[in-house]
């Protein structure tokens, strides 16, 4: 049987790393196992960002990888920062940099996308964001080619993202506005990754959405798990948090609970032991973890490769994730889900939303809100002293396997084929 050829638009893709990598990267992996044939169109290898070149591995060999330029601001953004006209940036970022930094990709991009569209037999057109600018090019598309079906894929909201810098009413947020009504409006099939994001925009945009939109969550891939090492560990109670702490996201919460703890359970304090991995941790949260009371606790480590980071949560005596207060209302990281694959259990500090519903349904864990350093104290003591007893925890690992990424990839060639034949 000849497969289905879908033109998967994505910015971020290995070489690079991070977060916003892997939902295209498995879905690239596992599409041609429902007969799917990837046509990807990304960036080139050598743009700016983390890498982490192990990531090439998993790109099945078969599978077309076309790579396009791309012109972006951050070289002259750093200049402006070392030269102390940080100001200036922001000006520039608000006013120019729309809806994105990334719309220099957005033309190289499009002169590939439509070449390959020459080319070859397309049945399909996939979008996915962030950057929101790669939406652009399937409104270009749509607009030449208004036969094939469009896919708009929303790994993060865009608008409505709360880590968002653009104020309302400012002339950019003026033209996002009128550009995310136009994806919205053009696109055959919405892709939402959490409930509370569709929630939000089904509220927002009512019919123009409401029957033409899904969720597909993001995920964890077990092959990833395989193979991967153990290591003997002292005492010391290993609390893991892997990924960024950057814009509304903090610390302080989890500050204030460990002085309490170190006030409360003294004997207990320098049994643990806090790990943070990642690219993006911000300096003044970083200062202020050191110069705190129990500022020994903390250590800070840089970005490692993906397989490096499974085997740092799969030795975790506890996985850590601190979300902002207003994340709840429409995302949940994506290190979530891996925290779930790694079958350790996880401490979310976070407000009541979908993040919590699923760890209390999975049974993978617990959770305390920011504004309570009383429970987090609580529950850090009592997943230290139940360590001892091997059997205390007890996931429900057939409601982990839903968010597992094969599972996922199927729904999406699911969405797809039902798109192709309507």
């Amino acid at each position: 049987m000849n497969k289905k050829k879908v033109l998967f638009l994505t910015y971020n893709f290995p070489p690079l790393g991070g977060g916003g990598v892997f939902r295209s990267l498995k879905f690239v992996k596992y599409l041609p196992e429902f007969n799917w044939e990837p046509v990807v169109v990304t960036t080139k290898e050598n743009i700016v960002g983390v890498k982490d070149i192990t990531l090439l591995n998993e790109i099945p060999k078969n599978v077309s990888v076309n790579r396009a330029s791309a012109f972006t601001p951050y070289f002259l953004f750093r200049i402006l920062k070392k030269i102390g006209l940080t100001p200036v940036r922001h000006y520039l970022d608000l006013h120019f940099c729309i809806p994105d930094k990334l719309i220099g990709w957005v033309p190289f991009a499009l002169k590939k996308a439509e070449k390959i569209l020459k080319n070859e037999k397309i049945d399909l057109i996939y979008t996915t964001s962030p950057p929101h600018s790669s939406h652009l090019i399937g409104l270009s598309l749509k607009k030449k080619y208004p036969q094939i079906p469009w896919v708009a894929d929303f790994r993060d909201a865009w608008r409505e993202n709360p880590f968002r810098e653009v104020k309302p009413n400012q002339i950019g947020d003026k033209i996002e506005k009128k550009l995310e009504r136009k994806v919205f409006n053009q696109a055959d099939t919405l892709i939402f990754n959490t409930k509370s994001s569709l929630a939000l925009h089904r509220q927002k945009y009512g019919n123009i959405i409401s029957n033409k939109s899904c969720v597909i969550p993001n995920g964890f891939d077990m092959e990833d798990y395989k193979g991967l090492s153990s290591y003997s560990k002292d005492n010391t109670f290993n609390i893991l948090h892997t990924g960024s702490i950057y814009g509304i996201r903090s610390l302080k919460p989890l500050i204030q609970a460990l002085e309490l703890f170190a006030v409360r359970h003294k004997k207990n304090e320098y049994k643990i032991k806090f790990i943070f991995i990642g690219y993006s941790i911000n300096k003044n949260e970083k200062k202020y973890a050191a110069s705190s009371r129990v500022g020994h606790l903390f250590e800070f480590r840089n970005f490692l490769s993906h397989s490096a980071c499974l085997t740092e949560m799969k030795n975790a005596d506890l996985l850590l994730i601190i979300t902002g207060k207003e994340e709840v209302n429409v995302m949940i990281p994506c290190k979530f889900y891996e925290y779930l694959g790694a079958n350790a259990p996880i401490l979310a500090l976070s407000e009541k939303g979908e993040l919590t519903k699923i760890l209390q349904e999975c049974n993978a864990g617990d959770w305390a809100t920011l504004n309570n350093p009383e429970k987090i104290c609580k529950l850090i003591y009592k997943f230290l002293t139940n360590r001892k007893n091997k059997f205390s925890f007890h996931p429900n690992k057939e409601m982990i396997m839903q968010y597992e990424r094969k599972n996922l990839t199927c729904h999406l060639a699911n969405v797809f084929n039902k798109l192709i034949k309507s």
